[in-house]
């Protein structure tokens, strides 16, 4: 006989028991007591239909097996549940209602909070293991809208997908809903469900606040005040534009009426003011020659916004001296400084080590034993052109003038050589840029170059290769260059090592 499908397949004692987390001994004892009714009988063999199975479960009065039952097997109901009550949790709040089968916990992960293990959650809020635990994701199904995950708190192991209709059914109301930028902690805890909705201001992704703070300790027309006040814009508008780009989601969504409302909606915000490249690193250079704490933060905060685009040194890079001679010159120089703000880039407050500079470039530097962490410049203060490439740990640049530096990169892409990618595109666009322009900004993209270069920078090409001038100049204008065993393994004198 054919097998049904879905929910409706046919389950034998030791299905029931694993569908209710109970051993198969359990399950023929309820039905040797009576407890327990087959839903049909199929050569001899009891079987139970998977529906049949949760509703018998459900109807136990006195035990929690509501906790093992997804609530898409719960049973609609054609009135208002109530409401209960909101309840904090670490990095979320959930809203509660009591129904006839057992509390039913909707977690909202907010938009600030600390991720926290789903499992948790429902220990907190079920510890008896009843009742339904379900969690908003952020993910997003044009059928069924916003995503949820169901947790079953009387079988921690298991998770499930039920749906927003699935759950207006069981509550008989609409549920409410906040895009994930107005998940703020006091909005979801004020909300009843007479609460109408409301205008809010987003939760953007930055400390808004320690931007502000800095910004006022400036005179307004100070660039450090300008910058701070048009990255803390930038992300309040981010976050509204965020926020009003769900709410659109959701209404496309293939959703019946009365299943979901919108609680709240962005509070519109003025898109940023224009501010000037010099005006933007002039403001974060005097903001990373500070040591107080807030300017700290400030630093953390704009790192996290573009990784650090207008600060004149980002991409923190690891750099061991023993790895070669280049490396090892450069170490020398270096000299002790303060921990100023720019030390955010690589190493966190408390971490052991020295405040390091690099004197020809002010790039900061952190030194724990022989190891080295360098930020490194966006752009060369050279003043005399390009002579060599050093591919090396990092890749250096030499001058004319016989000064050694390392490449200067950009804020999000790295450079790096051998392979047919987005490191060798990368540097063969530094290259070009550096060959017309020793003081070039570090190209922020990884397409583009001349495919001479390109290629040559994609060869597997030994570390400590040093390419000159006339080497890089011939690839960039296609020509074939041929790479000579004197080419590699040589020092800033130019002698073998």
């Amino acid at each position: 006989m054919e097998e049904p499908e879905g929910r409706q397949r046919r389950l034998g004692m030791g299905a029931v028991g694993q569908l209710l987390g109970v051993p198969r001994l359990t399950v023929w004892w309820w039905v040797k007591t009576g407890k327990l009714t087959a839903t049909g009988v199929d050569d001899g063999r009891l079987w139970w239909s998977e529906d049949d199975a949760y509703e018998w479960a459900l109807s136990q009065r006195g035990t929690r097996w509501s906790g093992r039952v997804p609530v898409t097997a719960w049973p609609p109901t054609s009135y208002n549940t109530t409401f209960d009550t909101t309840v904090e949790l670490p990095g979320a709040v959930a809203l509660r209602w009591q129904t006839r089968q057992g509390p039913v916990h909707l977690v909202w992960p907010l938009a600030t909070g600390r991720r926290q293990p789903h499992r948790e959650w429902a220990e907190q809020l079920a510890p008896r293991g009843d009742g339904a635990v379900i969690v908003v994701s952020g993910g997003f199904s044009l059928r069924h809208g916003p995503e949820l995950k169901g947790l079953l708190p009387g079988l921690p192991e298991r998770t499930y997908q039920p749906t927003w209709l699935d759950l207006s059914g069981v509550l008989g109301q609409p549920v409410p809903w906040w895009p994930f930028n107005l998940r703020d902690k006091q909005l979801l805890l004020d909300w009843k469900p007479s609460t109408d909705a409301v205008t809010a201001m987003a939760v953007p992704a930055l400390d808004t606040g320690a931007l502000l703070m800095m910004a006022s300790t400036y005179p307004e027309t100070h660039p450090a005040a300008r910058v701070l006040v048009n990255l803390a814009r930038l992300a309040h508008a981010q976050a509204a534009g965020s926020a009003e780009q769900d709410i659109e989601i959701v209404k496309k969504a293939h959703l019946p009426d009365g299943v979901l409302h919108i609680a709240a909606r962005p509070l519109p915000m003025p898109d940023a003011d224009d501010i000037k490249p010099t005006q933007r690193r002039a403001g974060w250079l005097d903001l990373l020659a500070r040591a107080d704490d807030l300017a700290r933060r400030c630093v953390r905060e704009v790192t996290r916004w573009d990784a650090g685009a207008d600060l004149p040194y980002s991409s923190p890079h690891h750099i061991e001296e023993i790895e070669s001679t280049w490396a090892y010159n450069w170490t020398q120089r270096l000299i002790p400084t303060q921990r100023t703000a720019a030390f955010e880039l690589l190493a966190p407050a408390g971490e052991p080590g020295d405040a390091l500079v690099d004197p020809d470039t002010d790039a900061p530097v952190w030194r724990n034993g022989g190891d080295y962490t360098a930020a490194m410049p966006q752009r060369l203060p050279a003043t005399a052109p390009l002579a060599e490439l050093i591919l090396d740990g990092p890749v250096w640049i030499r001058t004319a003038d016989g000064k050694v530096y390392p490449a200067p990169r950009d804020s999000y892409y790295g450079i790096n050589w051998g392979y047919g990618g987005s490191g060798p595109g990368s540097l063969a666009l530094l290259v070009d840029a550096l060959l017309d322009d020793i003081n070039a900004q570090a190209p922020a993209d990884i397409n583009g170059a001349p495919e001479g270069l390109e290629a040559l920078l994609s060869r597997k090409l030994p570390d400590r290769t040093v390419l000159t001038r006339a080497q890089l100049e011939a690839a960039r204008r296609g020509e074939p260059v041929i790479i000579a065993v004197d080419d590699v393994d040589q020092d800033e004198d130019g002698d073998d090592e």
